[in-house]
C-alpha cells in the first residue's frame, strides 16, 4: 500500500482547515416554501387545500390537508395529529369543524404515515400495544420526527398572509395526542393543546407497566438507542416546562392502552405549577370511555381549542 508523507498530510489538514464546510442549500438558498397542490371550495364558506409542506428533513416534503375559511383572516392555527398507523385523511372532520369556527386547521401525514409509509413498516398483529423493541422503534421515531418537522411548518405558514402564527393549537388522538403533548413542553409557539386518549408518561405507555422495579428491568432489556429515544421525548421529566400552556387531556377510565392513574398522577404534578392560572389545565371525567374519541371529548377538546386560541398573548388566561 502507498504510504502517504507527513508533509503531504501536514499540507491536506492545512487546506481542510482553510477550505469552508460546504454550505447546504437550505442554507444557502430561500427557506423552504409550501406547495398547494389542489385548493377546492367547500360548503360553508370553507376551502380545502392539499399541500405539500417543508420539515424536518429538506428532502422529504410532509403530505397534508388544510382547511380555513375562504375568506379574511389572519387565522390562528390548529394543527390536528392522527392515530398509530392512521393518516392525515382521518382528521379531516376534526379540520372542518375547527375551520367552521374561524381557525386555519391542518392535518399532516406523521413520519413513517400515510404518503409516508414504508411497505411492511406495520408488520405483526400487536403492533399497537408496544412493549417489543420493533413497535416502540416504530411509535416513538413517529413521534419524534414528526415533531421536528411542526417548527419547519411554523415557519413556512408564517408567510402565508392568511394565517397569525402567533395563535397556534396542536391536538391530536392516541399517539398525535402523545406528539402534541411533546409540543406542549417543546415548541413555544403552540400555545393551546388538547390532547385525547395520549400517553403523558411514554415509558408507561411502551412497556405497559406502572413505574418501579419491573419496569426498570423492562427498560434495561432494551437497546441503548431505544432508551435514549423514550427518554428525548417523555413529556413526564419535563412538565415543568408546560405552564402556562392552556392544556386538556380527555383520557378514559376504560381505556386498555393508556393507564387513566398515570394521567391522573402527571396532572396532579402539574397543578402547583399553574397556581391562580389553574382553569387553564383540564382533565375532565370520562368514565365510560376507552380508546376512542367519544363526541363529548372532541366538543369539549373543540371548545377548548377556540377559546384557548381566541385569547391574546400567550400566558392570558383561557376561560
Amino acid at each position: 500500500m502507498q504510504m502517504i508523507s507527513r508533509s503531504r498530510i501536514a499540507v491536506l489538514t492545512f487546506l481542510l482547515i482553510l477550505i469552508p464546510e460546504p454550505l447546504s442549500a437550505a442554507a444557502v438558498g430561500p427557506p423552504p416554501e409550501m406547495q398547494v397542490l389542489e385548493r377546492k371550495d367547500l360548503p360553508g364558506g370553507l376551502v380545502r387545500e392539499q399541500l405539500r409542506l417543508p420539515g424536518f428533513d429538506p428532502d422529504e416534503a410532509v403530505p397534508a390537508v388544510a382547511i380555513h375559511p375562504a375568506s379574511g383572516g389572519p387565522f390562528p392555527v390548529a394543527i390536528c395529529l392522527h392515530s398509530f398507523r392512521g393518516a392525515k385523511e382521518n382528521l379531516e372532520g376534526w379540520c372542518r369543524d375547527l375551520a367552521a369556527r374561524g381557525i386555519f386547521a391542518l392535518t399532516i401525514d406523521a413520519h413513517l404515515h400515510g404518503e409516508r409509509s414504508i411497505a411492511g413498516i406495520f408488520h405483526g398483529d400487536n403492533i399497537a400495544s408496544l412493549g417489543g423493541e420493533y413497535s416502540i422503534w416504530v411509535h416513538q421515531t413517529s413521534i419524534a420526527r414528526t415533531v421536528k418537522d411542526i417548527p419547519v411548518i411554523l415557519d413556512a405558514l408564517a408567510r402565508r398572509p392568511d394565517m397569525d402564527a402567533s395563535r397556534v393549537a396542536a391536538t391530536g388522538v392516541s399517539m398525535g395526542a402523545s406528539a402534541a403533548m411533546v409540543l406542549a413542553w417543546r415548541e413555544p409557539r403552540v400555545r393551546v393543546v388538547a390532547s385525547i386518549v395520549g400517553a403523558v408518561d411514554f415509558w408507561w405507555d411502551v412497556t405497559k407497566i406502572p413505574p418501579g422495579p419491573e419496569q426498570e428491568a423492562r427498560k434495561a432489556s432494551y437497546g441503548p438507542r431505544l432508551r435514549e429515544l423514550v427518554a428525548s421525548i417523555d413529556p413526564k421529566p419535563r412538565f415543568g416546562q408546560i405552564p402556562p400552556k392552556a392544556l386538556f387531556i380527555a383520557s378514559g377510565s376504560r381505556d386498555e392502552y393508556i393507564d387513566i392513574e398515570s394521567v391522573r398522577r402527571f396532572v396532579a404534578d402539574l397543578e402547583p405549577l399553574y397556581g391562580r392560572d389553574r382553569d387553564r389545565l383540564r382533565l375532565p371525567p370520562f368514565p365510560e370511555a376507552g380508546h376512542g374519541v367519544t363526541e363529548a371529548m372532541w366538543k369539549e377538546a373543540q371548545e377548548w381549542i377556540v377559546r384557548g386560541l381566541g385569547k391574546g398573548p400567550q400566558g392570558a388566561k383561557s376561560r
